[in-house]
């Protein structure tokens, strides 16, 4: 029973107590130490505890060096995933400001090709108005001909009457006044017709002119506009494209994100249990509102992009009891055999509300692509 009993205190004592136990030595048969003597059987029985004690040592030895290992490939893991969301989020950025560009340069394309429409539609009307003034100058000179024309006949008329009233001698001399008034009044009339003709004759050269560059400005304006309702289907398509381009690299920066915070909680328990192992903090605390996965939900992208979402608040509780368990077992490291099983109850509900993250985690990306 004192055998029993060493064999017990060796097993709940850490390696400097184990180092300490008591030396034995073989007298007649029986193995005594500084305190007791034992029997052959119970000395076997202790030699078999003391073999056990050993192999848990190393294999206790064995498994905390792997989590080591295992805790250093993770960890730079992490900071590869760390590394590409903040890239990612650096060309999200980048391409956020793209896609306002775009918007921006869409507007104004679009205010373009409505000034183009508009002066369109005044080339139209100023090539409507070249036409009214070409058939405007056809009749001024094609009414000039009938005063033209109307100017010799009054001129013929003047003439036969001063022929008439030559004739008719002393008589016709109040015919003869009258004639050189209609004479003069002829000449008037073709000198006017003269003036009016000389005017308007080049109205049809500028007519034809203005005619010919009222229609190349339609051409061109038609052209334009053309080219820029090509370009606002372009800048469209673009946009479109682009819009599609960064909602595919945001889905996937939040696939590679939400890795990470699962990763983090894979870290963040190895290194709990490591603290029991080591039996004092192997990392340094913090709680769920400070570390990574805590400042996204509180005041980063995840509070920006998914707050919305049914399934963001229910993160909440479950990441906060991860940290709850992890608290309750740091708070008795230093006495682990009276308190393992509040470490164990600790550790517990650090795994089952780790699990409920890791769900949460998903159903947050699900509902977001279903509402995308």
């Amino acid at each position: 029973m004192a055998l029993l009993k060493m064999a017990k205190n060796i097993f709940t004592k850490n390696e400097s107590e184990v180092d300490s136990s008591p030396n034995l030595t073989l007298i007649d048969g029986d193995y005594h130490s500084d305190s007791e003597t034992f029997s052959s059987e119970e000395s076997n029985q202790y030699t078999e505890a003391q073999n056990e004690i050993e192999f848990l040592k190393k294999k206790n030895q064995l498994l905390e060096e792997e989590n080591y290992r295992l805790r250093d490939g993770l960890t730079k893991i992490q900071k590869n995933l760390a590394d590409s969301v903040g890239s990612n989020g650096n060309a999200l950025g980048r391409m956020r400001d793209v896609d306002k560009s775009f918007d921006s340069i869409k507007r104004d394309s679009e205010k373009v090709l409505q000034s183009v429409v508009d002066l369109k539609k005044t080339v139209e009307a100023t090539n409507q108005c070249t036409t009214d003034i070409d058939e405007g100058a056809n009749s001024i000179l094609q009414a000039v001909k009938g005063i033209n024309e109307i100017a010799f006949q009054t001129k013929l008329l003047s003439f036969n009457a001063s022929v008439e009233a030559a004739r008719a001698g002393e008589a016709g001399k109040g015919f003869a006044v009258v004639a050189q008034e209609i004479q003069r009044l002829a000449e008037a009339t073709s000198k006017l017709s003269a003036a009016i003709q000389d005017r308007t004759s080049n109205f049809g050269k500028i007519s034809d002119d203005l005619k010919v560059a009222s229609q190349q400005s339609l051409d061109g304006s038609e052209h334009i506009a053309n080219l820029i309702e090509s370009l606002d289907q372009l800048i469209s398509e673009t946009i479109a494209h682009n819009k599609s381009s960064l909602q595919d690299i945001s889905a996937t920066n939040d696939e590679i994100f939400m890795s990470l915070a699962k990763l983090d909680h894979v870290i963040w328990k190895i290194n709990t249990y490591l603290s029991v192992i080591e039996r004092k903090p192997a990392f340094k605390f913090v709680d769920h509102h400070n570390c990574r996965l805590g400042k996204w939900y509180y005041e980063g992208e995840g509070k920006e992009h998914f707050s919305k979402l049914s399934s963001y608040y229910s993160l909440e509780n479950h990441h906060a009891k991860v940290h709850n368990g992890t608290k309750k077992i740091f708070d008795f490291l230093d006495s682990l055999e009276e308190n393992i099983d509040k470490v164990i109850e600790g550790s517990k509900e650090m795994e089952r509300a780790s699990e409920d993250v890791f769900e949460g985690l998903d159903s947050i990306l699900l509902e977001k692509k279903n509402v995308s």
